[in-house]
C-alpha cells in the first residue's frame, strides 16, 4: 500500500499541491483577515499575482470572504462554510501529530524520561523526501524484560508515525547516562534539541537539568 508523504509544515500538500493549499493554510488557521500582501510577506517564494488569483477563486467557491477597507482588500476564513470544520482539521495537521505522538507516549512506562521532535518537522522546513526524527531518552536500566518491552514499544512507535503521516521515522534512542556523555561532549543533536526541539514526553525543564555540566547537575 502506497501512503502519501506528509509534510507537516504544508499541511494541504496532502492533497493539493498547489499555491491554493499553502493560502488555504494561512486563513483557516488564524481568526484574522489578511491583504495579499500580509499573505506574500508569510509565503516568499509566492507571487502577489498568484496569489491574488487564488484567493480570487477561494471566494468564488464561498470559502473565503472578502471585506473592503478603504482602498484595499482583505481576505478572511470563512467559518460558516460547510468545507470548513475538515479545512481547519488539515490546517492543524502538526499540532495534530504532536498530540497524538503525547497520546500514544503518555502509555509508556516510567522508563521514559524524555522525548522531543527534532529536526525538520520542529523547525518546519520539511520537503516531500523529509525523515521525522524522534529523540527518545530512556533511563538507564539493567533488566532484561525491560529492554525487550522497550525494543517492542520503539518498533511499534516507528511504525505507527510511517502509518500516521507515510515518512519514515528516525529514532534516536540514549540512555540517561548517553545524554550526560554526549553534552558533555557537546553533541551538536543535543543542541539541535535543546534549542528547536518540540517536547512530546517529559518537560525541557528536565532535558536542560541533564545537559548541565555535571558539576551543577543535582
Amino acid at each position: 500500500m502506497e501512503v502519501c508523504l506528509v509534510q507537516l509544515n504544508k499541511p494541504f500538500a496532502t492533497v493539493t499541491p498547489t499555491l491554493d493549499g499553502d493560502v488555504l493554510a494561512i486563513l483557516a488557521r488564524a481568526d484574522a483577515a489578511f491583504t495579499v500582501s500580509q499573505i506574500q510577506r508569510v509565503l516568499e517564494s509566492a507571487s502577489g499575482e498568484g496569489i491574488r488569483k487564488v484567493v480570487n477563486r477561494l471566494t468564488a467557491q464561498g470559502v473565503v470572504l472578502r471585506d473592503r477597507a478603504g482602498r484595499t482588500n482583505t481576505y478572511r476564513f470563512n467559518t460558516e462554510h460547510l468545507a470548513a470544520e475538515p479545512i481547519k482539521a488539515l490546517a492543524r495537521l502538526h499540532a495534530a501529530f504532536l498530540d497524538r505522538l503525547e497520546q500514544t507516549l503518555d502509555e509508556w512506562s516510567s522508563t521514559l524520561r524524555y522525548a522531543a521532535v527534532f529536526g525538520s518537522a520542529a523547525t518546519g522546513r520539511m520537503t516531500v523526501d523529509s525523515d521525522i526524527d524522534l529523540l527518545l531518552v530512556r533511563a538507564t536500566v539493567s533488566d532484561d524484560n525491560a529492554d525487550d518491552e522497550w525494543d517492542r514499544r520503539v518498533t511499534e512507535l516507528a511504525r505507527l508515525v510511517t502509518l500516521w503521516t507515510g515518512n519514515d521515522a528516525r529514532l534516536v534512542e540514549l540512555t540517561e547516562d548517553e545524554i550526560h556523555a554526549a553534552a558533555a561532549a557537546d553533541e551538536p543533536l543535543l543542541r539541535d534539541v535543546a534549542q528547536q526541539g518540540l517536547t512530546v514526553a517529559g518537560t525541557r525543564t528536565w532535558l536542560s537539568t541533564q545537559l548541565r555540566p555535571a558539576a551543577r547537575r543535582p
